[in-house]
């Protein structure tokens, strides 16, 4: 008996089909099998990256490995007594308190934090690239608390001030450097004797993770409220708002603030407390690279972040931190 045309194609079709069915798992397999070579190359490589990497950082001519050789008495540790955790629901963040730069702005902090007046306040205006500003139990940045406000602490004398190291020049100021650490500018030493009350002036600096006192339109009008800075604001900031801190430790934490004008979700200081208050083993031990020792210099010439005295973004160089022993290299 013959098979039409049509009856013989669709029995060469269930054939075909049937054998691309008895193929399948083999095809798996060798695709199976492929997936997995390329994997293992790729994690090879991956080691293979991640080693060099390592022995690069670990290279006592980059800049890490300039801080990962740094001796011993080119750091120095963060007092307890002037360190403030403020606690997020992100993770904390450590600020250090710069009673040097402004003693009375810090006295006040502290006696509010010990008083747990900033547990609980929220973050109530919070500008991408800006500032994050909180402090105000109100929430809508009209409050405070019921201590005097403070006089401004804007500027200092250079004479006033013994551990500033100069590193270059830049866009904005004669001068720029750090003072333990925390960035800061200054006017050219040759003009005291050209002006009448022989005053040469240094500032800190609005920089990211600095942190500085929130005012109204009166220069001594701080009292509570303060912001981190999220962006380089030293054109709209700079000598005319109270710079106190800077954090040394949680920066990622504190990038975590929801942003609003009010935030829809407006992030709140869970507890803020002095590192001297809290239980021994959740005090962590933070030192940070001595701006005026010869391993920081060596750390900025690394980094070419100064060509020929001119200092392309002060705000770029952070000083190297050590947190529990562990080397942070921001």
């Amino acid at each position: 008996m013959r098979m039409s045309s049509v009856a013989a194609g669709a029995i060469l079709a269930i054939l075909s089909a049937g054998a691309g069915l008895a193929q399948k798992p083999d095809a798996g397999a060798e695709k199976a099998k492929a997936t997995a070579a390329a994997t293992s190359k790729l994690e090879k490589a991956e080691k293979k990256a991640a080693k060099a990497e390592e022995k690069r950082s670990k290279d006592p001519l980059t800049p890490y490995g300039i801080a990962d050789a740094a001796p011993a008495d080119a750091w120095r540790v963060v007092p307890l007594e002037n360190l403030v955790a403020f606690e997020l629901p992100a993770g904390p963040v450590f600020v250090e308190m710069r009673p040097d730069i402004a003693p009375a702005h810090i006295a006040q902090i502290k006696t509010l934090v010990k008083r747990g007046f900033y547990n609980g306040v929220k973050f109530h205006r919070v500008i991408e690239g800006f500032v994050a500003q909180g402090g105000d139990p109100k929430g809508d940045g009209t409050g405070g608390s019921d201590l005097p406000d403070i006089k401004g602490e804007f500027v200092k004398d250079t004479k006033e001030v013994s551990n500033f190291v100069e590193i270059g020049r830049d866009r904005v100021a004669a001068r720029v450097g750090f003072i333990d650490g925390m960035p800061a500018g200054a006017q050219p030493e040759s003009l005291r004797t050209f002006r009448t009350d022989r005053r040469v002036e240094i500032w800190p600096l609005h920089c990211p993770g600095i942190l500085s006192m929130a005012r109204s339109s009166k220069p001594d009008s701080a009292n509570s409220q303060f912001f981190i800075l999220l962006g380089d604001a030293r054109l709209n900031l700079d000598r005319g708002y109270t710079v106190w801190g800077m954090i040394v430790d949680g920066a990622e934490n504190s990038r975590r603030i929801d942003r609003g004008e009010p935030p829809k979700r407006p992030t709140p200081i869970v507890r803020a407390q002095m590192a001297a208050d809290m239980p021994a083993s959740e005090r962590p031990k933070i030192e940070v690279m001595r701006t005026d020792s010869e391993s920081f210099k060596k750390y900025v010439e690394a980094l070419g972040a100064v060509k020929e005295g001119y200092v392309k973004d002060v705000c770029d160089i952070t000083a190297p931190r050590r947190v529990n022993g562990k080397l942070e290299v921001l």
